[in-house]
């Protein structure tokens, strides 16, 4: 029996019979016992990069995306007031 053999009997352990889960016990300690203990540790999720909005970095454990508000792009493109107003909003200024 090899190594995946045994972790995919040993993740779905109900289906099978007691002898063959055992079985794949004893080959997961002996192979880690040779090569050490982070044989059934499995990966951390990594962030993702989401976009830039805002000026900001924006990252996710799922993907996905960022976008800016389409109402705030509405009111920027409104006209000079409507840029003052854009700008005070995302940049914070009086």
């Amino acid at each position: 029996m090899t190594l995946s053999e045994a972790k995919r009997i040993l993740s779905e352990a109900a289906s099978f019979s007691p002898t063959i889960v055992a079985e794949a016990k004893e080959v997961v300690a002996n192979f880690t016992k040779k090569r050490g203990s982070s044989v059934m540790k499995e990966e951390k999720t990594k962030m993702a990069y989401g976009g830039m909005a805002g000026g900001k970095r924006h990252m996710y454990v799922a993907g996905g995306s960022v976008k800016m508000n389409p109402g705030l792009l509405a009111l920027k493109k409104s006209g000079p007031k409507g840029m003052q107003a854009f700008n005070k909003i995302t940049k914070g200024g009086n």
